[in-house]
């Protein structure tokens, strides 16, 4: 079960590029977080993260068979899917981490910031920067239940900041890789942060001052499974998810090294907000 915390680990940032943040700043805060299910056909949003389109047993992708976007894509990675059955045993149902998540972003708690440098035009543009954070303030809701768009907040702080520099924009949708980022949570009653390496962002404008986009990456399933291994987590649901964990890992981690990491990919709308002072 996942419950948003205030605090994170610093992420490794996995800066590149070199477009300019400087000027032509826009911000977008989080007001929902969906996590994506592949379907039962193997249709799922999302990145192809590793740049091949593997097979199950194949020379890539650690032998585990990829996905097809709902365009027809190949090499979509997302495989926390596969982890899906033996989660909806456990208390971290996906409705259940999803309306925790959802929760916290309400609450002001949890209010994840991307913020476009150097953006020219949303119809196409070659050179631009993306800064991935938190803001902090008072959070206003419409009727909705939903984070209102332009409000105004302070930059948090006392949370990691990661910054990835060469994006682009094309047909209207902006893309980047090279993103690290930190999603603190508790899951099966272990308090910790989520950390996503090796990740990609999307963002789309969709009138109104409201924004649609995905968030994909890797994570290490070492960490995973330290968190199932805590003594807050059933012995039994531990030893489940190791073994489901060994075989479905899919990404090679920057730190832990080949086919160590599990790829996912969040479902996310934004609203147009502004900094103080800007």
């Amino acid at each position: 079960m996942f419950l948003l915390l205030a605090c994170a680990e610093e992420p490794v940032a996995d800066a590149v590029g070199t477009c300019s943040a400087d000027e032509k700043q826009e911000l977008v805060v989080v007001r929902t977080i969906e996590l994506v299910v592949a379907d039962d056909a193997g249709v799922s949003e999302g990145f192809n993260l590793d740049g091949d389109v593997s097979t199950a047993g194949g020379s890539t992708g650690c032998g585990v068979g990829d996905y097809v976007s709902p365009g027809g894509t190949e090499g979509i990675d997302n495989n926390f899917s596969r982890l899906v059955p033996t989660l909806e045993t456990t208390e971290a149902k996906v409705e259940t981490i999803e309306g925790l998540i959802q929760s916290a972003i309400d609450s002001g708690e949890l209010l994840i910031s991307f913020e476009l440098g150097g953006l020219d035009s949303w119809d196409h543009d070659e050179c631009v920067s993306l800064s991935v954070g938190q803001a902090t303030g008072d959070a206003m809701l419409g009727t909705d239940g939903l984070l209102l768009d332009g409000q105004t907040f302070d930059p948090d702080e006392s949370a990691p900041v990661t910054e990835a520099n060469d994006g682009q924009i094309t047909d209207g949708t902006f893309t980047t890789t090279g993103v690290a980022t930190d999603i603190p949570a508790q899951i099966l009653n272990a308090y910790l942060t989520l950390p996503i390496r090796s990740g990609a962002v999307s963002l789309t404008p969709a009138g109104d001052d409201l924004y649609t986009g995905y968030l994909g990456g890797g994570v290490a399933t070492s960490y995973l499974q330290s968190v199932a291994e805590t003594e807050n987590v059933d012995p039994v649901v531990a030893e489940l998810l190791g073994t489901v964990l060994s075989y479905n890992a899919d990404l090679d981690d920057p730190d832990e090294g080949e086919c160590k990491a599990l790829s996912m990919t969040l479902d996310f709308e934004a609203v147009g907000a502004y900094w103080y002072g800007e």
